[in-house]
């Protein structure tokens, strides 16, 4: 299955983030929209895959999007 998604999270409290090469990030409380494709047909692109990624618990998996900085922390959930 492939196709475009969106992700709800939510912040609990503000958060200054290191964002790989973007530097520092403040995160003010509240919520935020993440929009992501996934159009492969198989593999880790598809959207099912992908959406798991998102899903997944942090510690398994390595910090690779800009999104992963953010899921990272525990002041964010989805």
């Amino acid at each position: 299955m492939k196709g475009s998604y969106i992700l709800v999270v939510f912040v609990q409290r503000n958060v200054d983030l290191i964002i790989g090469a973007l530097g520092k990030i403040t995160f003010k409380k509240g919520f935020y929209l993440y929009v992501g494709s996934a159009m492969g047909h198989s593999g880790a692109t598809t959207l099912i895959n992908r959406v798991k990624r998102h899903t997944s618990s942090s510690k398994n998996k390595k910090i690779h999007w800009h999104i992963d900085y953010l899921l990272n922390d525990k002041n964010a959930s989805i």
